[in-house]
């Protein structure tokens, strides 16, 4: 992937303790008002933070928004959108995984990415695109199906939570953590990989109650 010419890129190692969300769903969900992502940006907003929402359809669309949120310096990438073993899906696309992971090439470096996609969370999915990506720190996503209103509270609890306890705390044992509490509370497995600077490979992990 090549960034456009006229644009300002920050540095990879300045980045902004953020949320970029960028969210895609199905038409039905539209006319039924699902939008978990808006719900997540009014929520951080409501804890002073200073989240970015995007609505896309096409995968087009979701390119660039990927190329603007690294162009925000935004240190997490939030994808609210349907999924599955081998693919994500934006209103009108699917995108299979590697294709996705082509999309986000250099992008991540010194930054996480949560999915509230279903069955996103899985070693596939983290390897195809950690290794687009070098120097990425972590990667979080339902290993299950999961509900609309469960995965609205989760992430938005799990948000809340994690930056009331500090910047320190999104980080890997940080988000386990909370991640584990909120497993519990739902009733949904997730799958969180992380980079293992000591050994120098990745880590994955499956979170439940």
């Amino acid at each position: 992937m090549t960034l456009p010419e006229k644009t300002t890129i920050p540095p990879t190692q300045h980045t902004k303790p953020e949320v970029f969300i960028i969210e895609s769903l199905r038409i039905g969900d539209e006319e039924k008002d699902y939008f978990e992502g808006k719900v997540l940006y009014k929520i951080l907003r409501m804890c002073g933070k200073n989240p970015v929402y995007y609505y896309c359809r096409t995968k087009a669309e979701l390119e660039l928004l990927l190329l603007m949120y690294r162009e925000s310096g935004y240190r997490y990438l939030h994808l609210s959108c349907h999924g599955g073993p081998a693919s994500l899906e934006t209103t009108l696309d699917s995108i299979q995984y590697a294709e996705f992971a082509e999309m986000l090439d250099g992008l991540l470096k010194n930054r996480r990415l949560f999915v509230s996609a279903c069955e996103a969370g899985n070693e596939l999915f983290s390897t195809v695109v950690s290794a687009r990506n070098k120097g990425m720190y972590s990667i979080a996503a339902p290993r299950t199906p999961i509900r609309f209103d469960h995965a609205v509270a989760l992430w938005s609890a799990f948000y809340v939570r994690i930056f009331s306890l500090g910047e320190t705390a999104m980080r890997r044992k940080g988000i386990n953590n909370e991640l584990k509490k909120l497993c519990g509370l739902f009733e949904v497995e997730l799958h969180l990989s992380y980079y293992n600077a000591k050994y120098d490979k990745w880590n994955h992990q499956v979170i439940n109650a």
